[in-house]
């Protein structure tokens, strides 16, 4: 067994949930009780496309360690298969094959299985898997590449209210950041003059027509606007935008950047003021270096400076993570930084 230490970052997170007086910790674990409608896996599956459910995710194993509450979202695609490439040192080059979950099961184990159990003990490639843990509303999540602060806020808001209804329909659950004391004395000492949110137009491929020879034909492909950057041109421009700007032929190779920025004129209000901070609050799923905050001062913030993050050294064995390890150093962590007041901490009863 490969057993290797990984350098991972952990973020820290505060739920907020409108409408609501029970904290996430008390909503999890009532949603994941033996006595509730989810305890059951399947039950508790949320397809990411409403019209397609072939890519999924759920809170797979949870448990409780030190008070806190811990899950691991998981995200997977049915009948995904794995390319697998086989190495021989005197072929002139290697052969790559693709291999299904049902296929990686030993005989042994496929031949004492009976037809019903075959049927209900389905196996699948994993995606990604997200770490967290939950004290009360503080949240410390160890994220990947494919599923982030984002998914599990969304996943969140799905299983705890579209699911099950703990929270009600006019309810919101938000995942924000905080601030670290360092970022909050110059806020408080010199506020918020401009935000600006700089991001990239992403170019994603789209094939005209279904046929082969269509997307086998250059011609047959074209490159259409997506992310964040084209929902802010959306919304400015309108809809047609990159019809009107001509720019479908060549969005393959176009460097194409927008810069949305709030600023405020020299009579801002209070209330423009405020806006200008939760504006500043809320970029909580924009990319660390597509955000800077101005202050009037002249003081300068990019996204990683007002978000609290850290570094854990994570334990791994054959690439899979030792998660009573991980969970302990994920609380620990969440502690020191409420034991040094960078995380305010009000216990429930108080």
């Amino acid at each position: 067994m490969a057993r290797e230490k990984k350098q991972k970052s952990v973020h820290y997170k505060l739920a907020t949930i409108s409408n609501q007086t029970e904290s996430l910790q008390t909503l999890l674990e009532q949603a994941l009780a033996e006595d509730s409608e989810a305890y059951i896996a399947i039950r508790r599956m949320e397809a990411t496309n409403p019209d397609d459910d072939s890519v999924c995710r759920l809170i797979n194993h949870h448990t409780a360690h030190q008070g806190m509450f811990f899950g691991q979202l998981v995200r997977f695609e049915k009948g995904r298969g794995q390319a697998l490439m086989t190495f021989d040192d005197q072929a002139p080059e290697y052969s790559i094959d693709t291999i299904t979950s049902e296929s990686v099961a030993s005989h042994e184990e496929v031949d004492e299985e009976t037809n019903a159990e075959k049927v209900r003990r389905r196996r699948e490639f994993i995606d990604s898997i997200l770490y967290f843990g939950v004290l009360d509303n503080h949240l410390v999540v160890m994220q990947s590449q494919a599923l982030t602060t984002r998914e599990l806020e969304a996943h969140l808001g799905w299983l705890l209210g579209t699911c099950l209804n703990l929270i009600a329909r006019n309810s919101t659950l938000v995942l924000q950041d905080k601030i670290t004391e360092s970022v909050r004395a110059k806020v408080e000492k010199s506020p918020v003059k401009t935000v600006s949110i700089g991001t990239p137009v992403e170019a994603r491929e789209k094939h005209d027509g279904d046929s082969e020879q269509a997307q086998n034909d250059s011609k047959g492909v074209k490159w259409i606007p997506g992310g964040t950057a084209a929902d802010i041109l959306s919304a400015a421009l309108g809809t047609d935008w990159c019809n009107k700007l001509k720019l479908e032929d060549s969005l393959d190779e176009a460097n194409l950047q927008v810069q949305l920025k709030v600023t405020y004129l020299r009579k801002t209000s209070k209330a423009g003021q405020q806006m200008l901070d939760n504006i500043a609050s809320s970029m909580r799923h924009i990319h660390d270096d597509d955000v800077v905050v101005e202050l009037k001062d002249g003081g300068r913030l990019q996204g990683k400076d007002v978000r609290l993050n850290g570094k854990l050294s994570v334990q791994t064995t054959n690439g899979i993570v030792d998660e009573t390890a991980l969970y302990h150093d994920m609380h620990n962590w969440l502690i020191s930084k409420i034991e040094s007041d960078e995380v305010e901490h009000i216990e429930p009863d108080d």
